[in-house]
């Protein structure tokens, strides 16, 4: 584990509060449109379902229309028989035949007409339902790293928690800080520090699976979610990428803390004990 500075200057270094010192209603302010969007695109696909079984019923009305229209046809003929042909009482029925005939042919069409627009509605309520899971995924990134935003990364972390119990396999949750940030950014400019913080969601993708939980808890804070994993391998790993950090062409490191899940943990006290772990961690290695 890397140290560098004292508490005070990591906690500076940071740019933001801890996890559970930011109200939930302070969360991803920017994503709250983005957010409604989705909502509404949601609704928008759901009534044009809705609209296309109305549709769809009516269609079913009118074919049912049409058959008993024909069924009044035939009706009506076959009493003809037994009826004197030389009475105006035969050509009312041909009469009231024809026209039973031409309302059933109405009935077929406009039939096909609603079933035509039910399949236009259920097209723009797809296309609803995919501008809303792109809104949906844009909204749950982070646009710099990549990494998933704090709010929508609780709720993937809950779902791991609740899947770990279900399994019985182990979830080890990494707080991750990255070590000078705040220097780069006063040394170099804020794009030096927007690059610094890309490379190291990069090198910290390329040691987990793709289904592994990588959120940004804010400014220079991140949290990885690994299943199937203890704290012993976990701890390997991230040591593992501090000497590598330290090693490479630009100088950099991270500071990190794990926590392993417990029984009754929520995903703030998993996250507040690897966050514990990270700064007991510099306790140790300052006295050293």
């Amino acid at each position: 584990m890397a140290v560098h500075g004292t508490d005070a200057e990591a906690a500076q270094n940071r740019g933001v509060a801890a996890p559970e010192d930011v109200p939930d209603a302070q969360i991803g302010q920017p994503d709250q449109q983005l957010l409604g969007i989705r909502h509404r695109r949601d609704e928008m696909a759901g009534r044009r379902d809705q609209a296309a079984g109305k549709r769809d019923q009516r269609a079913v009305e009118r074919d049912l229309e049409a058959d008993i229209a024909d069924q009044t046809v035939l009706d009506l003929e076959g009493s003809e028989e037994v009826l004197d042909r030389r009475t105006l009482r035969v050509q009312e029925l041909r009469e009231r035949g024809q026209s039973g005939r031409q309302r059933a042919a109405r009935s077929r069409e406009r039939a096909k007409r609603d079933r035509t627009l039910a399949g236009v509605d259920r097209a723009f309520g797809a296309g609803d339902r995919q501008e809303s899971k792109r809104d949906r995924e844009f909204a749950a990134t982070d646009e710099l790293t990549g990494a998933r935003r704090r709010g929508v990364g609780l709720e993937d972390l809950q779902r791991e928690i609740d899947r770990a119990r279900r399994t019985g396999e182990t979830l080890v949750a990494a707080y991750v800080d990255v070590d000078g940030l705040k220097a780069v950014n006063d040394e170099h400019g804020h794009q030096a520090g927007d690059e610094l913080l890309r490379n190291i969601v990069a090198r910290l993708r390329r040691d987990m699976r793709p289904y592994d939980l990588l959120m940004r808890l804010g400014g220079d804070e991140f949290l990885c979610v690994l299943s199937g994993v203890d704290a012993a391998e976990a701890r390997r790993r991230f040591e593992r990428l501090g000497t590598e950090l330290r090693a490479g062409p630009t100088v950099r490191s991270v500071s990190f803390g794990l926590g392993e899940l417990r029984d009754g943990e929520g995903p703030q006290e998993l996250i507040n004990r690897a966050d514990q772990d990270l700064l007991a961690g510099r306790a140790r290695s300052r006295r050293a």
